[in-house]
């Protein structure tokens, strides 16, 4: 029931229901009083019109300030405008108009809101608010701000439940922090806990870090990131970039790992070393710097024009050393490397050497033939310059095919002779390249060989025993790596009947 007490300085009725009242006005409904310097009162419809110094006290524990107030004391509604302020025990809202229902203590504010924490560094600003505070539930729309001393946020829908202590975001929205940013359209953030998710379009950027996808579940505590979907991510400090379905990042156990369509990237001055694998790890030490990329299962390599495959790699950084192991295969130019294992050594982020370890062998194909030129040995040294091989060092049973040739030009037609095929055994031979093809070699201790027309190559000696030649296999790009394995296939078979119908190349090397 409200009930206007005594005090007043002046009070008199207009003859239409109205009570004017000036000086020390006191209204009280409940446990809530109106204070204001003067008001109409209409006794008939029970609403009263408040004006100059206005203040709602309410338990002593909400106050409103304004201007000037209408109040429907049937309903509980109360408008106030000019200069409005809301206080309780946590926070203080200032802003021109406000609308209140005083019984649910929820308010609506629809032109710019400022909210400051009375007992933290919290601010917030909106051009529309709502707030019930009973629920402690807080929801504000268009060029909202929040600051504290550790982060911006800038949303167009931002909503805070006091009891969960999660804040949602909806639309567009950034997050500033004292050492990241963020963005998504949509996600929550728990203030207490300090973790959050941000959705759609979702990023992260930090000094040396970025990482974006569909979603990323954040822990700022636990340095723990985890993307899934179309993540992406790129460490400049160590010239590093992964992609994949999901991803993992774990700065206290200095670890990461990638899976699904993953391809990891190692950026070079003149090229950008590509491993694929059904799952990538990365490791990193106590400063942060890679340490060791492990890839692990169906790997791909891509670098120029240096292509490889294995069933998994381990990738040591600070050596540059490589290790490709089950039925690893490199592709230099037009030669083909393979081996039972394959350690690659790289200085200043260029390949220098590969070592085959046991049934070593380097293939060439001979142009619109079936033919392949054959280097193999127990263990083999292939120095590269770049991404090309330009030597080839065997050691103990070496042995080596090929094809000789002769060229001639006939009315601007090139035409080969082929004048039979060599076949040398020897404990030690060193091979030279040229764009890719051999183009000499050097034997040592007592080569025994045999020139063989091309008539009468026999069977036996055309290839050497763990002779294999898998060009089908390998990777025609970059975007190629990341393929299901079935449309890999596909293309596989779409290349390597093309390539038969001309007359370039067998694919599969059979007779």
């Amino acid at each position: 029931m409200l009930e206007l007490l005594d005090g007043a300085d002046e009070m008199r009725l207009d003859g239409q229901g109205n009570y004017i009242v000036n000086g020390n006005v006191v209204f009280q409904k409940g446990n809530a009083k109106l204070y204001c310097d003067s008001a109409f009162y209409n006794i008939i419809t029970k609403e009263i019109r408040a004006y100059k110094n206005v203040h709602i006290n309410k338990q002593d524990t909400l106050n409103l300030f304004c201007d000037s107030l209408f109040f429907d004391s049937e309903k509980d509604y109360a408008k106030l405008w000019g200069n409005v302020r809301v206080r309780d025990n946590e926070f203080k809202l200032t802003t021109d108009s406000l609308d209140y229902n005083i019984q649910k203590d929820e308010g609506v504010y629809t032109n710019y809101g400022k909210i400051v924490s009375i007992t933290g560094s919290e601010q917030l600003e909106s051009q529309i608010g709502y707030f019930y505070p009973k629920k402690e539930q807080f929801n504000f729309r268009k060029d909202v701000i929040y600051k504290s001393n550790d982060y911006t946020v800038k949303t167009d829908t931002l909503q805070f439940n006091g009891r969960s202590k999660k804040a949602y975001f909806f639309g567009p929205t950034s997050i500033t922090g004292n050492e990241s940013t963020m963005f998504c359209e949509s996600g929550w953030y728990h203030l207490d806990d300090d973790v959050g998710v941000l959705q759609q379009n979702a990023r992260i950027d930090r000094t040396d870090i970025s990482i974006a996808g569909d979603s990323l579940y954040y822990s700022s505590v636990d340095s723990l990131y985890i993307g899934q979907g179309n993540v992406v991510i790129e460490d400049t400090s160590n010239q590093l970039g992964f992609s994949g379905d999901y991803a993992k990042n774990d700065d206290k156990q200095e670890r990461s790992f990638i899976t699904g369509h993953a391809l990891g990237k190692r950026y070079g001055e003149e090229d950008t070393l590509y491993i694929h694998a059904d799952t990538l790890f990365n490791t990193t030490d106590s400063t942060g710097a890679a340490k060791m990329m492990q890839a692990y299962h169906h790997v791909e390599i891509y670098r120029g024009e240096l292509q490889g495959i294995c069933d998994s790699l381990i990738y040591n950084r600070k050596d540059g050393v490589m290790n490709l192991f089950k039925n690893p295969i490199l592709w230099a130019k037009n030669a083909q490397l393979s081996g039972d294992t394959i350690t690659v050594y790289s200085k200043d982020e260029q390949i220098r050497r590969a070592f085959l370890r046991d049934k070593g062998i380097v293939v060439t194909h001979v142009k619109r033939t079936n033919y392949y030129n054959q280097v193999a040995g127990k263990t083999m040294n292939a120095y590269f310059d770049s991404s090309k091989i330009k030597q080839l060092d065997i050691e103990s049973n070496a042995k080596t095919i090929y094809f000789l040739e002769d060229e001639s030009e006939n009315d601007s037609t090139i035409i080969v002779e082929r004048k039979g095929m060599s076949r040398i055994y020897s404990a030690d031979i060193s091979i030279y390249f040229q764009d890719g093809d051999i183009r000499s070699a050097t034997y040592r201790s007592e080569p025994d060989g045999v020139l063989y027309p091309m008539n009468q190559i026999k069977k036996d000696e055309e290839r050497v025993s763990h002779f294999q030649w898998k060009h089908q296999l390998r990777p025609p790009s970059v975007d190629f790596m990341i393929l299901n394995e079935n449309t890999k296939n596909q293309w596989r078979a779409i290349l390597g009947l093309q390539l038969e119908l001309t007359g370039i190349i067998h694919p599969s090397g059979s007779q």
